[in-house]
């Protein structure tokens, strides 16, 4: 238990210390404990609307290569970080928006005041959702998440929401 304690502090400490990406239409990033090197979602507008082929962008901010942007590879789209999106039938310009490595947790993409913004539940409370932060297990062949942290914003307050949780 101390072991797990002591690696969560350091994986907190790091975490402070990484940029944090300010892209045009942003809705959400992803930091993990490897490196500083972020994944950013970001709305893909048209005549200011979502647009309805593609809602959303995903690429790299490589912060450990002066911040170039850079697309994800097809397996990291496929397999990892890429999205899905579908239009929420009664809800005109509303999609429902999941990463595709974690489909069970979806979230409502929709232009507010001609802001993009992603909701979901953060914590059991309804938040615009700002990041997620992965503990990440590199050791194997393929990299496995530990633990995942949501950050964002409540609602109706406007006050920080956090959620950890073990993926399955």
């Amino acid at each position: 238990l101390a072991i797990a304690f002591a690696l969560f502090a350091v994986a907190a400490a790091r975490a402070e210390d990484y940029p944090v990406p300010q892209e045009p239409n942003q809705i959400f990033y992803v930091q993990r404990s490897l490196n500083p090197n972020t994944v950013v979602y970001a709305a893909r507008l048209q005549n200011g609307r979502l647009d309805p082929k593609r809602p959303v962008e995903v690429y790299w901010r490589r912060y450990n290569d002066d911040g170039e942007r850079k697309e994800l590879s097809s397996i990291e789209s496929r397999f990892a970080f890429g999205v899905r999106a579908e239009p929420v039938k009664d809800q005109p310009g509303t999609f429902k928006v999941s990463v595709v490595s974690y489909p069970k947790r979806a979230a409502t993409l929709r232009l507010v005041d001609g802001v993009p913004r992603l909701e979901i539940s953060v914590g059991g409370v309804p938040a615009r959702l700002d990041h997620a932060y992965l503990e990440v297990d590199d050791s194997g062949s393929v990299p496995s998440v530990l633990r995942v942290d949501l950050y964002g914003f409540a609602l109706e307050t406007g006050a920080p929401v956090k959620e950890s949780f073990i993926p399955k």
